[in-house]
């Protein structure tokens, strides 16, 4: 009798083991960072850009949407720049300080920064230059059209902001 309640704690102990095991040497998909959208995120000095795209329809002009977060207590500028038929373009925006909340451009009746001569169709990526407080980052922005349902209307406008 005392056999078969050895054996029977034994096999639940195996059995336990078997099915737990995966996660004891198994990495948490949980903790792993990664951008949950179309487009693409990076921190530069003090600053949190997030969803970084571009809507372009024709690719040479684009709107470029991102959100940034700043903290600093100060508002800070934010340089951006790009390759344009080998000139560089280069524009500039201050970033409010907002205690962690996003600040967002480029869709609804956001202001919207409008690249111009960017020279990627839509599918592509472009290289874009950010530099905040002395430090500069490039990340490759994803170029999208607005004919997606969910970014339509956010193709750019005629004004320029950062242009050839």
């Amino acid at each position: 009798m005392k056999v078969r309640i050895v054996v029977a704690a034994a096999l639940a102990v195996g059995v336990a083991l078997g099915t737990a095991g995966c996660n004891l040497i198994q990495p948490q998909a949980t903790t792993t960072p990664y951008d949950a959208s179309d487009g693409v995120g990076i921190n530069v000095g003090d600053l949190e850009l997030r969803n970084l795209m571009i809507i372009s329809d024709n690719g040479e002009t684009g709107n470029l949407l991102m959100g940034a977060a700043n903290s600093t207590g100060v508002d800070v500028e934010l340089h951006i720049g790009f390759v344009s038929g080998g000139t560089v373009v280069d524009g500039h925006l201050e970033v409010p300080s907002n205690d962690k909340q996003v600040t967002s451009w480029g869709s609804g009746s956001e202001d919207r920064i409008i690249l111009g001569g960017i020279n990627t169709i839509p599918g592509g990526l472009l290289e874009v230059a950010f530099e905040a407080n002395g430090e500069t980052k490039t990340v490759l922005v994803p170029v999208l059209t607005s004919a997606q349902p969910e970014y339509e209307g956010l193709e750019p406008k005629k004004v320029t902001k950062i242009s050839k």
